[in-house]
């Protein structure tokens, strides 16, 4: 089973997010843990441009401010 857990200071950076895809693609792990996501709410089309799948069981800890925020997937 592979874990990744990340530190991502802020989810919203498109160049960010194309390289939290390509980390995701290149190790295909099986459960993900991102902190410090900074986003108050997360959607689908949030997922997308990091995940590139539309299935995926997931689970978010909303920030607070711009402070926080977890998203597992």
């Amino acid at each position: 089973m592979k874990i990744i857990t990340w530190n991502v200071k802020g989810l919203g950076n498109l160049k960010k997010n194309l390289s939290i895809k390509a980390t995701f693609r290149k190790h295909s792990p099986d459960i993900i843990l991102l902190q410090e996501t900074k986003k108050a709410t997360i959607n689908m089309n949030c997922l997308l441009s990091f995940w590139g799948r539309q299935r995926c069981n997931w689970m978010d800890i909303p920030s607070r401010g711009a402070a926080g925020g977890i998203l597992i997937l």
